[in-house]
């Protein structure tokens, strides 16, 4: 019907009126049929769905299966995760206060180290100290010995300006650290 074609009429204007007219007919008695057609498939379609094509309840519960599925697959990955970020968090905090003791050992053997230093320097201090006064000490003895075997001579005179000078001692400075505590 597509490619119908009309004559031209030759003496007047326009298309040979019986040949539109059949063509019409045919036109109107395909297109009926096509109702007819049409109008039983859908009774056919209402009547039962063919096993192939899903209902709307069909569709719908397979929907919420998949939901319902998804749901308890982002669970158990959720609960995986949090489980993971447990272990790992534990982990942590033991690796943590390892660090941490570990650390506090450091400083208490550095620390005690620094005082046994101190203390051996205070010790070599108190030594010299010790050392340089019984030198003077000596020497004074020495010096107040020799005054009384000789007697008062000019030399060791009391107006002697040799006399009147100071003794000086010689020794390390010494310091006293107040964190030391001693």
């Amino acid at each position: 019907m597509r490619h119908q074609v009309f004559t031209v009429v030759r003496l007047r204007s326009g298309y040979d009126l019986a040949e539109v007219d059949a063509f019409l007919a045919q036109v109107e008695t395909t297109l009926s049929l096509l109702w007819q057609d049409n109008t039983q498939l859908r009774e056919r379609l209402g009547a039962a769905p063919p096993a192939n094509l899903p209902t709307d309840a069909g569709v719908l519960a397979a929907a919420h299966r998949s939901a319902q599925e998804t749901l308890e697959s982002a669970q158990q990955e959720a609960h995986q995760i949090l489980a993971d970020a447990r272990t790992d968090a534990e982990r942590l905090r033991r690796e943590a206060a390892s660090a941490a003791d570990a650390l506090t050992r450091a400083a208490h053997q550095a620390l005690d180290e620094q005082l046994d230093r101190l203390e051996r320097a205070i010790t070599d201090q108190g030594r010299n100290l010790q050392h340089n006064l019984h030198t003077q000490l000596g020497h004074l003895r020495a010096a107040l010995a020799d005054l009384d075997a000789h007697g008062p001579t000019p030399a060791h005179g009391a107006h002697d300006a040799a006399s009147q000078r100071p003794i000086t001692v010689h020794s390390p400075p010494f310091t006293r650290d107040p964190a030391a505590g001693h």
